[in-house]
Order: structure tokens, then sequence, then C-alpha cells
């Protein structure tokens, strides 16, 4: 699969269940802008048949290189970056939650969920779009995992997927201050996540980045119980140029820990 058909394939999947961003996306176009796509995310579980080091082969069999690693302590995550030589591809960020960090009782839970994965679930690109690979969990353990790592509860129910894409702000034309971005979105009734602040970053640090709340959706649990829980959500980016001159290609840290909040549930 060419990383064309990889994107489309994973947007069709998005929108799905983060309708917001068809409809951010659609708002953007009439107003007469080309959306295009900075990158995308992805989460997964360490120690597993869909982690880092089984999910990078798929990667770069696409023709992506692998950029950078990152480590977030306080929500327990290492993540990687990719990129590719067509400046025309997205970037791809794939984090990852360290399992055996988390409470024991955190431990047990996921590894009834991990346990489950089938060894040879990694068989292409189409296993970024395949959703859950396990039974869902109950209303009592979402709530156990809830508590401590909002992340890895909304792992256990949304499973392998594209967590958000990314509009790219230096491909707009008439919106290229992130506040102004900021503001339309606001004036369409779309939440933005004011974790750290509604901007992420200062041009100083080569990426500014803003996003959305998630959307919602219900799901139905082990045990019977229904819940309303966070899908995806939209982010925007502003990249920089160096004192070489060269466009930042990267991610900043401290900016994706506060991103990763846009999936909290509210």
């Amino acid at each position: 699969m060419n990383y064309e058909n990889f994107f489309e394939m994973l947007w069709q999947d998005y929108i799905d269940i983060a309708p917001q961003a068809l409809k951010i996306h659609d708002l953007f176009t009439r107003l007469g802008e080309t959306v295009v796509n900075d990158h995308v995310a992805f989460r997964t579980f360490s120690d597993s048949p869909i982690d880092l080091d089984h999910l990078q082969p798929v990667i770069l069999a696409m023709g992506y290189t692998l950029q950078d690693h990152y480590s977030f302590e306080q929500k327990k995550l290492v993540a990687r970056s990719y990129s590719h030589p067509d400046e025309a591809a997205p970037r791809i960020f794939v984090s990852e939650l360290m399992r055996h960090r988390l409470s024991e009782e955190s431990q047990r839970i996921l590894e009834s969920v991990v346990a489950q994965i089938d060894p040879g679930a990694v068989d292409g690109p189409e296993i970024f779009a395949r959703g859950l690979l396990w039974q869902p969990i109950t209303a009592t353990d979402y709530d156990t995992l809830s508590d401590e790592s909002e992340y890895a509860a909304w792992l256990v129910s949304m499973g392998l997927r594209v967590n958000h894409f990314t509009v790219s702000l230096n491909h707009l034309r008439s919106l290229k201050d992130m506040q102004q971005v900021i503001d339309l979105l606001e004036q369409h009734q779309f939440p933005i996540n004011q974790a750290g602040g509604a901007i992420k970053g200062e041009p100083a640090d080569l990426l500014v980045q803003s996003s959305t709340m998630a959307d919602q959706t219900e799901i139905r649990f082990r045990c019977g119980q229904t819940r309303t829980v966070p899908t995806c959500f939209y982010e925007f980016a502003m990249r920089y140029k160096n004192a070489e001159g060269e466009l930042f290609d990267g991610f900043i840290a401290n900016n994706a820990d506060k991103i990763f909040e846009s999936t909290n549930r509210v």
C-alpha cells in the first residue's frame, strides 16, 4: 500500500468516529483554503504484538524513516516520529503506553486486553485502522484505567486507529495565525483543548500547535453498561524555519504532552 492509499483509509475511519473533523475540513474549504495534513498520530501498548517495534517495519515499508524518539514521564509514554522523503507525505507519530509503569490493578486489566491480541496481528498497513483487537472491558475496569491514565482508557475503548489528523497552517492562505484559527473554531462552537493554554508552543520553538477536544460516542461495555467516551480530535500546526532556513520537521515534547489531553473525558 502506498502512503496516499494509507492516509485515505485512515481518513475514512477517522471521520466516521470524529464527524467534527469533516465539518472543520469543509469549513476551511468553503473559505477557499486547501487543507493539507501535517501529520497523524497513533497510540499503542508496550510489550504487545502491536507495540512500536512491531508497527515500525510497516511504516518503514511505506518509505518512511525514523525521525526521533520522545519520552513523556508523567504520562508513562514513549513515542517515535517518522518522516518521508516526499514532502507531500504527512508525518507519522506513534506513542506507546509503558504498561509496566502503571499500578498493579491497571496492569492486570491491560494484561487481559493484550493477551487477546493475535500474535500475527501486524500484517500490513491495514492494522492501523483495525480498531479493537480485543473484547470490550467492563465499565468498572474502564473507570479504573481512566482514573490513572486517560490514555489507557482511550486506547482500550478505541483500539488501534488514527488518533487525529492535523491541518497544516503553513499551507493555508488567509488563516496563517493560530489565534485566527482558534477564533474561527470557537465561533462555530468547536471546543478547544485548553490544557497548557489554547496555543501550545511559540515560534521560537519552531512549532506552534492547537487542537479541538475529541468528539464523543456511546459504547457498550462487556458488563452491558453503556458510557459516552472520547473518540478523536483535529489538530492544527504551524511550523517555522530554523537558523539554517530549514522548516522544522519534528515534534516538541512539551506541546505533545498537552495535545494528548484532547482525548480526556469532559
